[in-house]
């Protein structure tokens, strides 16, 4: 396959992993990039970024019309707009583009397992399904997901691991050992960006990132140290606590029942987070160069901000 060069953004008017990917691909200074956005969006991308707007109800032929030219499409959108994505991607097809990169960035969503636990991660199983049979039917058309884990950054500003930098707390998952992979936002994008830099190497396929592999015990270990100051801590039943999650999520939906099955995909083992230690393939950081990042940076790069 011949190197990429005109990119398409979908979904990046939040503060998460759109606007990283866009400062990655703005600083490399490679590619073509131009933002779709909904003829409603207010959100801003610079006064140079070339903006396509399309129609509020996702018609076909808008976005046909706005992926001409383009070689791959970038989503990144939220949950919200995880079911918007199959339209971009059937329009991609007809438009001639070569790759679309859905909005992953989590865990291995083709993982059955994983797709029933959690009522975030089944719409995104759903979709690669969808995918594979538009390769099928498509051949020019190829996509990669990208699986990468919890971004720690994100999980400390939010204290969604159970961990609270600011209360010196931790509510303990069992025993809190189990080790899943994590990156960051930036580390993430920089990986958006090497699938990008070996267009033949990864087509269809989800690729696992691993920056390091932490527990909940080493990540409130370093921030003690760091912090100089000692957690409290609690611990639940883990396996108990998706029993109770799911029965609340078998009755309708319930946003913290949700939350608490991603935490379970961290948290505990039957989940395969610690996608090294589990065996998944491939492993981004075996094939191409990507920086490197430890627990103890990002940590440190957290302490210092909430100085």
């Amino acid at each position: 396959m011949s190197s990429f060069k005109n990119i398409a953004l979908w979904g990046i008017g939040g503060e998460n992993i759109g606007q990283h990917i866009l400062s990655a691909l703005l600083a490399d200074g490679s590619y073509n990039i131009t933002v779709i956005a909904r003829a409603s969006s207010k959100s801003t991308y610079g006064p140079s970024l070339p903006i396509i707007r399309v129609s509020d109800d996702l018609s076909h032929s808008s976005l046909v019309s706005a992926l001409q030219n383009q070689d791959v499409v970038i989503s990144a959108v939220g949950s919200a707009g995880i079911a918007s994505q199959i339209k971009v991607a059937k329009a991609a097809v007809e438009a001639g583009v070569k790759r679309f990169i859905p909005s992953e960035y989590g865990f291995d969503n083709a993982d059955v397992k994983n797709a029933e636990l959690s009522p975030i991660f089944r719409p995104k199983h759903e979709l690669e399904k969808e995918l594979v049979e538009l390769v099928k039917e498509n051949p020019g058309f190829t996509w990669t997901a990208l699986a990468t884990g919890l971004w720690l950054d994100w999980a400390l500003d939010v204290k969604f691991v159970d961990i609270d930098p600011e209360a010196h707390s931790v509510v303990y998952w069992d025993e809190g050992t189990q080790a899943p992979s994590m990156t960051t936002l930036p580390y993430s994008a920089q990986g958006v960006l090497q699938v990008l830099k070996h267009p033949d190497q990864f087509n269809n396929q989800r690729v696992f990132l691993e920056g390091f592999a932490a527990s909940q015990k080493d990540v409130v270990a370093e921030l003690e140290k760091q912090q100089g100051v000692k957690y409290t801590s609690t611990a639940i039943d883990g396996k108990a606590k998706v029993k109770e999650a799911m029965g609340i999520l078998d009755k309708g939906f319930d946003l913290q029942a949700a939350f608490d099955t991603v935490k379970a995909e961290l948290w505990r083992p039957e989940y395969k987070a610690d996608f090294v230690a589990s065996g998944k393939e491939p492993i981004l950081e075996r094939v191409v160069d990507m920086p490197k990042i430890s627990l103890k940076d990002v940590v440190g790069e957290y302490v210092a901000a909430h100085k």
